[in-house]
């Protein structure tokens, strides 16, 4: 049971309902974090089109999903990473990178770009900023743009990972994947 009660379609005013259809519209979910931004519809629509941006954005599919995961991981946020584990195998993330993400360590993996998207997502979450030599390695690997990116998608994940803390979202008793806390 979550923390925060679900608003019911019917109890919600006109702003909620709109945002509320509009997201039912697009993605059919409205339980996890959305208990809490159903609270603030304006929030709940700015993360949705922040989630918009991460779907068609310089980062490929994997590396938003590497992100999500590491920012779940860091903040011990169980429904979300029970969330991203299915897209980011339909994505192509190898279960031995979820598998290691959950564990704490830092994976192997096969393309620098990748890596560079983790090390960021890491550097980020432990000191809130990038040091010269991040910044440096992340500009030449990612190139601007995609580092941006990143940042972005950390910082979403993150916002996403707090308010499902918060609410205390329950992850789905089917997820294939669960958070080792």
């Amino acid at each position: 049971m979550t923390r925060i009660p679900q608003i019911q379609p019917e109890d919600m005013n006109a702003e909620q309902r709109r945002v509320y259809d509009d997201v039912m519209a697009s993605t059919g979910r409205s339980g996890g974090p959305s208990i809490g931004y159903a609270y603030a519809p304006g929030l709940w629509e700015a993360s949705n089109l922040v989630s918009d941006h991460l779907s068609d954005c310089s980062l490929s599919p994997q590396q938003v999903r590497i992100a999500a995961l590491a920012a779940a991981r860091h903040w011990n946020a169980a429904f979300p990473f029970a969330v991203q584990v299915p897209q980011a195998f339909d994505a192509g993330v190898a279960p031995a990178i979820v598998d290691a993400i959950n564990d704490g360590i830092r994976p192997e993996f096969a393309s620098a770009e990748d890596a560079a998207v983790y090390d960021v997502a890491q550097e980020l979450l432990a000191s809130g900023t990038l040091g010269d030599d991040g910044f440096a390695v992340a500009s030449e690997v990612l190139g601007h743009t995609r580092l941006v990116d990143t940042v972005g998608a950390v910082g979403h994940f993150c916002k996403v990972c707090m308010m499902a803390n918060t609410v205390g979202a329950v992850p789905p008793e089917t997820a294939p994947v669960t958070l080792k806390l």
